[in-house]
Formats: C-alpha cells, sequence, structure tokens
C-alpha cells in the first residue's frame, strides 16, 4: 500500500469513527441509548488477545469508548 492509499483509508476510517461518536452522543443526550453501556460493549468486544488488524479494531474500540465517556463527563460538568 502506497502512502497516499494508506492516508485515504486511515481518513476513511477515521471519518467514520467520528461520525458513530457523534451518532451516539447525540443518542444518549435524547436518552435512546445508555452511553456507558455502549462503552462496555465495545471495550468487551475485541478480546484482549487479539492480534494483527483485530489488535487495531481493539485499540480503535478503546479509544472510541474513551472519548465517549470524556464527553459525557464534559456534558455533566456543564450541567452542573
Amino acid at each position: 500500500m502506497d502512502p497516499n492509499e494508506f492516508e485515504e483509508l486511515a481518513g476513511r476510517v477515521d471519518g467514520v469513527a467520528r461520525a458513530v461518536m457523534h451518532l451516539a452522543a447525540a443518542l444518549e443526550m435524547q436518552g435512546v441509548i445508555d452511553g456507558p453501556h455502549l462503552s462496555r460493549m465495545w471495550r468487551a468486544s475485541v478480546q484482549p488477545q487479539a492480534q494483527g488488524a483485530l489488535l487495531a479494531s481493539r485499540c480503535v474500540l478503546q479509544e472510541m469508548a474513551d472519548r465517549l465517556d470524556e464527553a459525557r463527563a464534559v456534558r455533566q460538568s456543564r450541567a452542573r
């Protein structure tokens, strides 16, 4: 894979992750989904011994769960 193809793929993955994060936060704020439960599901969805592409997937899901939890904490601190 040449550098341009890699950048294209990385950008697409990042865009999808951002869209999912915005959607999850909006649904959580509306009370449609349980955000903490979603974060737990993301963290548990890939086995700890994952390798290769699954390891990268695990890292992305962990980061997304962390960001969703952080956004919730910010919203809750602003509401006080």
